[in-house]
């Protein structure tokens, strides 16, 4: 009964630790164009138009200048957030039609911010227009896939996997078994 519960447990937190991107599958857009995700949780991106890719900015006033990932040519490609600060992400051909997102935005117009940035249009005056935080020696998120600049605190850990493969990533299953335990544990 209990290797059933844990089985059970860790699937259940498994599954909770992964939100999808669809990159392209509405044109010009990352659909959706904001995501709220926690420590440890998996942003997985289908890039659906060869034509698109993901790469992330440094911040909400830098768009369109690599600062981190960047999906390096495959089809579907995930990242595992660390914290849960701000991640800039943007499509490099794409970017100065606006064609952005933000994980973990720190106010609701910030996405809009972003896009009228890259696009070269004066900002909205919603948003928060918050550079990431910097100097915290914790990225965003961090891990293992092609960087598109060394050493630059990406806040994100890639996982590139293309048509035919599959990626990994150590966190969600390690949140999940570790979860499992603590359950197990209890019972």
């Amino acid at each position: 009964m209990r290797s059933q519960l844990f089985v059970a447990a860790s699937l259940s937190l498994l599954a909770v630790a992964q939100q999808t991107v669809q990159v392209g599958k509405d044109g010009f857009t990352f659909t959706p164009n904001t995501i709220t995700g926690k420590a440890g949780e998996t942003i997985t991106f289908n890039i659906v138009d060869p034509i698109h890719n993901v790469m992330q900015a440094a911040s909400i006033s830098t768009p369109c200048k690599p600062a981190g990932f960047t999906n390096g040519g495959a089809s579907t490609y995930s990242v595992t957030l660390n914290n849960t600060d701000p991640v800039y992400v943007y499509c490099g051909p794409h970017c100065t039609l606006g064609m952005v997102m933000i994980i973990n935005p720190k106010a609701a117009g910030d996405v809009d911010t972003f896009a009228a940035t890259a696009s070269g249009k004066p900002p909205a005056a919603s948003g928060s227009g918050t550079p990431a935080a910097s100097g915290s020696g914790t990225p965003a998120a961090s891990g293992s896939g092609t960087p598109a600049a060394s050493g630059s605190g990406s806040g994100a850990a890639p996982t590139t996997t293309d048509a035919g493969g599959s990626g990994s990533s150590i966190a969600p299953s390690l949140v999940g078994s570790i979860g499992g335990l603590v359950l197990a544990a209890l019972l």
